[in-house]
């Protein structure tokens, strides 16, 4: 808790620090300079420290853009994040050339998801290098490329995964940013939903430069508050909804209600799509466990309901939260109701234009379908958004672009079927190893519904779908999901086998080392 109250104040300074920045150019060089200088001195010291100062600022960061330095009087843009992963990056080198790289290595290769992270490597480089041999341009090249390097961190996450106090420390550092994420979302929709107009023209500029969300007015009264590191909020509730078990205001049961509450706030219809089918999956789940746990048909009827009845309960509270927040005083007019059910059932230009986007994007997959087309690689579509139709020549709306919403088509595009093929098998493998956890659970009469395996599982199929229409496994919001899930399996996996006496004659790699 120490360390948790210690990060959300730090949160906060940053926040007030990232505002004021904005603001005065000059001292946002500044932080960013004396923010990498600090985070590669603590990396130095112990490189648990960068790995958890990257992780919390991909929660709260969205974009990555709370700082930035210009370059080239402003033509170049690096973010913190990017600062970030070179000088951890940077630290880890040092430490790796005097750890010994035979020691490293032997680590790697112990590491259980090696192999498919190796070939999802050879299909980034690939998709890298083809789009330079089919003369892609090298700047679209290069920031499409660009995320992927987020994998990167794989190799020091392995180096410190092996200390309990790094998960402990994890565990702390990312609840208090994802509780002031879902703080901030909050704060946000109160602002703009009272349209207080002495904040509203920073805060919506403020929140546009550095890339944290979008802010999009629906009605008079209600606007839609959008952080792309909002996808926090939707795996945070899948983690913490199976660890509900009673219908009262518990520690885990209020976590749930913020988490959704900042999902269903962010109107975003991908999130909405996934919360969606990650719940049904899990009822799924809870039937199986309840049929192999060999219950009465009555006490498992039972069980079944109260569930239902926890998360129709969950869900109320959290539409209750938003109402709360959206018609406290000042009084404001306005039905935030109709804007749910017009969300959800209307189509308006940026849908449109996903829809006019899927023809285009289609048939320059047919190209290359199998090897893809490469990084860089762009496609023009009709775009309906008001916002980039005066951009393009003559107002047509005729718009090029290498960034896609349609995630497993932008991976076709780029990486072709075989490099998405290597993707979702290692996602797979994933989920395989998270299911086999907690039949294990389940046969020896362990609640696996009342754990995190559950959780896991249903977050990563949550992500899964979110993908369809957003991209999120090619950004390092995804990526560093994925990155996690990944190393914590493999340790869970080593303790497993350093308590069971398996790894006799083994090299194996202790997490509490």
């Amino acid at each position: 808790m120490s360390l948790f109250r210690k990060t959300i104040i730090f949160l906060i300074l940053l926040e007030l620090l990232s505002i004021f920045a904005w603001g005065w150019p000059v001292f946002n060089s500044f932080c960013f300079v004396v923010i990498l200088g600090l985070v590669f001195i603590l990396s130095l010291k112990n490189l648990s420290f960068g790995i958890l100062i990257a992780l919390g600022e991909l929660i709260i960061g969205s974009h990555g853009y709370l700082f930035s330095l210009n370059i080239g009087q402003g033509s170049t843009l690096i973010s913190i994040r990017l600062g970030i992963f070179l000088v951890v990056m940077l630290a880890f080198a040092i430490q790796l050339v005097k750890k010994g790289l035979n020691n490293y290595w032997q680590e790697l290769k112990a590491f259980r998801f090696f192999r498919y992270y190796l070939l999802l490597a050879i299909a980034i480089v690939w998709g890298f290098a083809w789009g330079l041999i089919r003369g892609n341009d090298f700047g679209n090249i290069f920031l499409d490329f660009n995320n992927w390097l987020f994998f990167l961190y794989l190799l020091p996450l392995i180096s410190v995964s092996q200390e309990e106090k790094f998960w402990l420390a994890l565990r702390n550092v990312a609840l208090s940013c994802l509780v002031w994420l879902i703080f901030k979302t909050l704060l946000f929709f109160y602002i703009f939903a009272h349209q207080f107009l002495w904040a509203l023209p920073e805060a919506y500029l403020w929140v546009r430069d550095t890339r944290v969300g979008e802010i999009t007015r629906f009605t008079d009264t209600f606007y839609r508050v959008f952080f792309q590191s909002q996808i926090y909020a939707l795996l945070g509730f899948f983690i913490f909804l199976p660890l509900v078990k009673k219908v009262r205001i518990t520690y885990y049961s209020l976590l749930s209600i913020v988490c959704l509450s900042a999902v269903l706030v962010s109107l975003s219809r991908s999130f909405w799509v996934g919360v969606i089918i990650a719940l049904v999956i899990y009822f799924l789940f809870l039937i199986y466990q309840l049929r192999v746990t060999h219950y009465t048909l009555r006490v498992a009827s039972k069980t079944f309901l109260q569930r239902l009845l926890l998360v129709i309960l969950i869900i109320l509270v959290s539409f209750a939260l938003l109402f709360t927040v959206a018609y406290a005083p000042p009084q404001i007019s306005g039905n935030l109701a109709n804007l749910f059910r017009d969300r959800a059932t209307e189509v308006e230009a940026a849908g449109s234009s996903r829809i006019n986007m899927l023809k285009p994007l289609l048939l320059s997959i047919v190209n290359h379908p199998v090897i893809g087309s490469g990084f860089g690689t762009t496609v023009t579509y009709q775009s309906a958004d008001p916002r980039i139709i005066p951009a393009t020549a003559g107002g047509t709306g005729e718009f090029t672009t290498y960034a896609f919403e349609w995630g497993y088509l932008d991976l076709l595009l780029k990486i072709g079927l075989a490099g998405l093929f290597v993707y979702l098998l290692l996602i797979y493998k994933l989920l395989c190893v998270v299911w086999q956890q907690t039949k294990s659970a389940i046969s020896n009469q362990r609640s696996a519904i009342s754990n995190s395996l559950p959780g896991l599982f249903l977050s990563l199929l949550a992500l899964l779908t979110v993908n369809v229409f957003t991209p999120y496994l090619n950004h390092p919001l995804g990526i560093g999901f994925i990155l996690i899930v990944s190393v914590w399996l493999n340790c869970q996996q080593a303790k497993e086998l350093s308590s069971s006496g398996l790894n006799r004659g083994s090299t194996p790699y202790y997490p509490n080392k």
